[in-house]
């Protein structure tokens, strides 16, 4: 994934392949204060109310505790994947809470932290009226996966994702009245 790819050479057997601990950070404090708000903002493209967003994200973080993470070969698009699935897992007819949301060590709220210019909620709320495979396609580009890693992670067709994501876009550039072509993202 776009956390970091090892060379392009015979893969040596699973057996004498060391765990990808190389490729998680060392340090799961920084590897949370680094990914929280993305797995957040992640969620949001999806349709995730803040609040629904963070609890999701946290539950995920928990899910690879206490030393879980260190064995993923892709810990930022495992995180999203499993973000995603316990967001969809949540009920629908969650009112707002009315509780504060629980802080994060230091104090520091990670809903907080989600400032939202008026573009960012406009863009929010063009991506809830796409389609769902629309909708997911734009949130792993937005959040810098490619269309390979996009489909990997979602056990999809690279080709589905691709097209999905080239519908979104077109579906946005018309909500936004933009006109003439925009450079391919594939």
């Amino acid at each position: 994934m776009t956390e970091t790819s090892a060379p392009a050479t015979v893969a040596p057997s699973p057996s004498a392949r060391p765990r990808a601990a190389s490729r998680c950070p060392g340090d799961f404090a920084a590897f949370y204060t680094t990914e929280m708000t993305k797995v957040t903002v992640f969620l949001m493209n999806l349709g995730a109310s803040p609040y629904e967003a963070a609890d999701a994200a946290h539950e995920a973080f928990l899910s690879v505790l206490p030393d879980r993470w260190r064995t993923l070969e892709h810990p930022r698009a495992y995180l999203r994947t499993v973000a995603h699935r316990k967001y969809l897992r949540q009920t629908t007819t969650r009112a707002l809470p009315t509780d504060p949301v629980p802080d994060r060590p230091g104090g520091t709220c990670p809903v907080e932290l989600l400032v939202l210019s008026d573009e960012q909620q406009r863009l929010l709320g063009l991506l809830a009226a796409l389609p769902s495979a629309e909708r997911e396609a734009m949130a792993w580009k937005l959040d810098g996966f490619s269309h390979e890693e996009t489909a990997t992670s979602l056990g999809k067709n690279p080709a589905a994702v691709r097209q999905a994501y080239g519908r979104a876009r077109v579906r946005l550039k018309r909500a936004l009245g933009l006109k003439g072509e925009v450079a391919a993202d594939a």
